[in-house]
């Protein structure tokens, strides 16, 4: 009898044990079994970015001022497309053709450097953003460490969202305090 009560009681300790290392692998396999989440409203965080809104403000200013360079530019064209049609009749035919392929030079290289500048301004918004876009996953990161949470996702991924999940305003705080401004790159 004391040797079944042995037996009985190795294998229930050795179960304990098999079970315990069971739940501890289901862990590892599924964290999510204890996980917390965070959401932010992305289009929020930009809207209300100190630094986005400046980097606007800045690439709308610049885009003005090229856009009124390039028009008096084209304007400068236009007159010389008028002249030259005034010249039509006092020139050769030869003459004509070569001016007016000169004009056409011209045009081309302007649509070329309006295609240039506008490209280029292009890629130094897209890395000014990607400045403000890491510097908010920084801000998302310490968030989430403070609050011990395992995961963030967009507030476009998911259905329904909680007020108490929603980590969107602390981001827009902590983003504005760390990045209130940023150049554009050029």
């Amino acid at each position: 009898m004391r040797h079944l009560f042995i037996i009985l009681s190795f294998f229930l300790f050795f179960g304990l044990l098999q079970a315990q290392e069971t739940k501890q692998k289901d862990n590892q396999i599924n964290p999510n079994v204890n996980s917390k989440i965070g959401v932010v409203d992305m289009k929020k965080i930009l809207a209300q970015s100190k630094a986005y809104q400046s980097l606007v403000d800045q690439f709308e200013d610049v885009r003005r001022k090229h856009r009124n360079n390039f028009t008096k530019q084209e304007d400068v064209i236009r007159d010389e497309e008028s002249g030259l049609l005034k010249q039509k009749n006092v020139l050769s035919k030869e003459a004509y053709a070569e001016k007016v392929k000169m004009l056409g030079k011209k045009i081309n290289e302007l649509k070329s450097k309006q295609a240039n500048e506008a490209k280029k301004f292009e890629i130094a918004f897209e890395k000014s953003t990607n400045k403000i876009q890491g510097a908010l996953v920084d801000v998302l990161s310490i968030i989430a460490n403070k609050r011990s949470l395992n995961l963030v996702l967009a507030k476009s991924q998911v259905i329904l969202v909680g007020k108490d999940i929603d980590l969107t305003d602390d981001a827009i705080t902590e983003l504005n305090k760390v990045l209130p401004k940023i150049s554009l790159d050029k």
